[in-house]
């Protein structure tokens, strides 16, 4: 289970994603801000726990704000297998992320496809961010909305997801055509690149297409959770009958 520590961090997502929380786990006498943070999460029905000063400092690993913790209810497991088109879900759209490291980024990543509807992250089990507290904090309680996958080969499953019936765009500064040419109403897998490296060829090859984001300024990329963001708006944009 998932555990983000510190008063502003469970604070926020006290007032946030309440129904996240699977309980909060407080030291008594750690001052006003983590009472009044008690106080609310009882309010909201939250499940309260006291711990031990000492106990809550070994499981923090000694990080600051270790006097509160909040405990993340885990989204819903699933498998490649349950991202086929259906009758309850006829254009799944899913985010799939190429060795992506930072922590930070993938919790931003989870964050943009909870508020826009994707049905799940998926990840290289190698050489991919932890879901760590700094994921979970980054993702505002998103971390137990969006499953997160992850498989053995990435390109395998970009490959069985297009089996499955899903359309596989590779975003990236290389492509023909542009996000915004792309039909993202139809069931979907946007895949990528961590900054810098960007996507392996193995897995770009995987792709049915490859796809730039258009950047008219002077600053020619961008971060791989801004551009996920970007990429999660435009198919909420499309499949919500915007023009």
């Amino acid at each position: 289970m998932s555990r983000i520590y510190g008063v502003n961090a469970v604070g926020e997502l006290v007032d946030v994603a309440p129904k996240a929380i699977e309980r909060l786990v407080w030291t008594p006498g750690s001052g006003p801000a983590a009472e009044a943070i008690v106080a609310r999460a009882r309010e909201l029905g939250i499940r309260i726990e006291e711990a031990r000063a000492p106990a809550q400092r070994d499981r923090s690993g000694s990080r600051g704000g270790a006097s509160i913790g909040a405990d993340l209810r885990p989204p819903p497991a699933i498998d490649l297998d349950a991202l086929r088109p259906s009758d309850e879900v006829p254009a799944p759209f899913v985010v799939a992320l190429d060795q992506v490291t930072d922590p930070h980024n993938l919790g931003a990543i989870l964050r943009s496809s909870a508020a826009f509807g994707a049905q799940a992250v998926i990840v290289p089990k190698d050489n991919s961010a932890p879901l760590n507290d700094a994921a979970v904090r980054a993702s505002a309680g998103a971390a137990a909305y969006v499953p997160l996958i992850r498989v053995t080969n990435l390109a395998r499953a970009v490959r069985q997801l297009r089996d499955q019936g899903l359309w596989a765009v590779a975003a990236d500064a290389g492509g023909d055509s542009t996000l915004w040419d792309v039909d993202l109403r139809e069931p979907t897998v946007i895949v990528l690149g961590a900054e810098g490296r960007g996507l392996r060829p193995g897995v770009k090859k995987a792709c049915d297409l490859v796809a730039a984001l258009p950047l008219s300024g002077p600053v020619r990329s961008l971060n791989v959770s801004v551009t996920a963001g970007i990429a999660l708006a435009e198919a909420a944009r499309q499949r919500h009958g915007a023009r």
